[in-house]
């Protein structure tokens, strides 16, 4: 009697119900041994039970022989066959890119770290002035626009150059993509100076406290180096200063962090301050890395620090072309790859024309590694990814999921503002429509190869940044940071604006806000502009608006159909009052005309009733 098949494993996958529809053929034609079978086939008995044992995909030839001994349909087997080893290949692609994702040479969105100081490159002449002002100065501010590299410049680039050894401490990132977590990582000397890294987070002076006393541990003292960039002296690194103003609450304390970061840059190596620490504070160098729309309200805030960081300012923005050349060739050789001319092309033309190019350029390399053609990253592997609209589409899906109901609605009000600049070409108005095109799919993409950015690049009159004043409506402010986080939108001093102009045509939801909305937004920038003019009038009241216009819009504002900024309600709200006054006016008016004709008629009823009387006595 034949021994049994074991019975399959459970689950559902495409393999083990290949599997399973073979063993139900043969069962079909009477459950004939494998020995029987094998000799109808042509073929051996082991080979025939492995096809149906679901374990691996048996080749064409043995699955063909197997379905024609069990009196099956052929074409249709082979159909499946073919079916089933184009998904299980891809199946296997993926887990192969998976792996890859660890080695890749770029990082994606993410800034550079130390550990990726052989990938980092383009930006030598920028670290080369750091290094030079830092050796100069003892406090130094690196600032620049959201998305301008500042991280990855001061991780991969001036902690390497400082002899910080490759590592990440324990207890390192923050949940959001930023880099690591609230607080300090533990310095790392290797032939260099001792250095410690933190983000300030929601309590900074915890943060500065514990940066400190790792500092201050033996593993982080070294002998002092004359010659070195900073003779010796120890670095501490501030990154994501703005976390002083978007996530510290108490302005208190973030004064306090401020006075101590200046009090220990001010500290000469001669003259240490008292205290059990003091020896390994003495002689300490700051790096205060901070987004340029926050450095000067800080700045502003602490004039202490205003003046120690007196031409000792370094600021980052875009990259020049060669620089972009080389961050985006560079690691892929070190990788033993190559990048292809055309790519090459649309990604440096792409980036110098978008706010946020920079970290997108990397997110889509990232994923045309991925798809690399054998050693090479081509054009066609980068629009299989969907080119920069797909980063950006699933970026902003992302992040819009991971939201609550009332944070969804924030967003696209914010959405909505900016995006209200694309459909007809921004204040200016000036080539309105082909930015209108590119922003409501309706318009070219350079050949369809994922590059509409190009031509809302060229088309200055769409780009108008807007002001961040257009955005403190409640909550407002905290969604803008999220989004600056996810690289969705880029915030550069006084302005705001999307980190790439085809992201209205990349994502399809924005698309649909953009349409519904679209007689929303006329009325939106209307106020907008009315506003800005009245209050750059010096508020005139003959600027307000009264009327059914009036009325319309505070009837919208009140429904949440339009969200007002501060100044725009305050124009509303001197509108509206304005309006009071005129119909109180009016009341007014009629009350004292009405009184008048009363008086009038009276006077008239008197004269009339005298003439009566003397005419009666003659």
């Amino acid at each position: 009697m034949p021994r049994r098949e074991s019975p399959l494993d459970p689950g559902d996958g495409s393999l083990l119900r290949f599997a399973g529809d073979l063993r139900a053929l043969r069962e079909r034609a009477g459950s004939p041994p494998y020995r029987q079978l094998a000799l109808r086939a042509h073929c051996s008995a082991a080979s025939l039970s492995v096809a149906a044992g679901g374990r691996r995909l048996p080749s064409l030839a043995v699955t063909l022989a197997y379905v024609q001994a069990c009196g099956g349909d052929v074409r249709e087997w082979r159909h499946r066959w073919q079916l089933l080893a184009a998904e299980l290949a891809a199946e296997a692609a993926a887990r192969r890119r998976a792996l890859d994702v660890g080695r890749a040479p770029y990082p994606g969105a993410a800034a550079f770290e130390a550990v990726d100081a052989d990938r980092f490159f383009g930006r030598e002449a920028l670290l080369d002035r750091l290094v030079s002002v830092l050796a100069e100065r003892r406090l130094v501010i690196v600032t620049g626009p959201s998305g301008a590299g500042k991280s990855s410049l001061v991780r991969a680039g001036l902690l390497t150059r400082l002899g910080w050894s490759p590592g990440v401490a324990a207890g390192a990132g923050n949940g959001n993509g930023d880099g690591p977590g609230d607080g300090a990582e533990r310095p790392r000397t290797g032939d260099g100076v001792p250095v410690a890294l933190l983000t300030p987070g929601e309590r900074p002076m915890e943060a500065y406290a514990l940066a400190l006393a790792r500092l201050g541990q033996p593993a982080a003292r070294a002998t002092r180096d004359p010659s070195g960039p900073t003779a010796g002296d120890p670095v501490l690194v501030v990154d994501q200063g703005e976390q002083l103003r978007t996530r510290c609450r108490d302005a208190a304390e973030r004064v306090r962090f401020l006075d101590a970061l200046v009090a220990l840059a001010a500290c000469a190596p001669e003259r240490p301050p008292a205290g059990p620490a003091g020896a390994e504070r003495a002689g300490c160098r700051v790096v205060l890395v901070i987004r340029s729309d926050q450095s000067g309200p800080l700045l502003a805030e602490h004039p202490g620090l205003a003046e120690a960081a007196r031409h000792a300012v370094v600021p980052v923005g875009r990259p020049a072309p060669v620089e972009l050349r080389r961050a985006i060739t560079e690691p892929a050789l070190r990788a033993g790859c190559t990048v292809e001319g055309a790519l090459l092309a649309v990604l440096i033309s792409t980036a110098a024309y978008q706010p946020g190019g920079l970290s997108l350029v990397s997110a889509a390399l990232a994923a045309t590694w991925r798809r690399r053609s054998g050693n090479a990253l081509t054009l066609a592997g980068f629009q299989a990814t969907g080119g920069f609209e797909g980063a950006l589409a699933r970026a902003a899906e992302t992040l819009y999921d991971g939201l609550e109901i009332a944070d969804r609605m924030l967003v696209r009000t914010v959405f909505l503002r900016l995006g209200a600049e694309l459909l007809d070409g921004g204040p200016s108005g000036a080539g309105g429509g082909a930015a209108a095109a590119v922003a409501l799919g309706g318009g070219p993409t350079a050949g369809g190869d994922g590059t509409a950015g190009e031509v809302a690049g060229g088309d200055e009159g769409a780009r108008t940044p807007l002001w961040r004043a257009e955005f403190d409506g409640p909550g407002v402010p905290e969604i803008l940071e999220r989004l600056v986080r996810a690289r969705l939108v880029v915030v550069d001093r006084d302005t705001v604006e999307l980190s790439h102009y085809a992201l209205p045509h990349a994502w399809p939801r924005l698309r649909e806000w953009l349409v519904e909305g679209r007689g929303a937004s006329g009325e939106l920038r209307g106020l907008t502009a009315a506003a800005r003019g009245w209050a750059g009038a010096g508020r005139d009241p003959e600027l307000l608006y009264r009327g059914a216009r009036l009325e319309q819009l505070m009837r919208r504002v009140a429904d949440g159909e339009l969200a007002a900024t501060g100044i725009e309600r305050a124009f509303l709200a001197a509108s509206a009052r304005a309006a009071t006054a005129d119909r109180r006016r009016a009341q007014r008016q009629q009350l004292t005309v009405a009184g008048v004709a009363a008086a009038s008629g009276a006077l008239l009823a008197l004269a009339g009733g005298s003439r009566i009387r003397r005419a009666w006595r003659w």
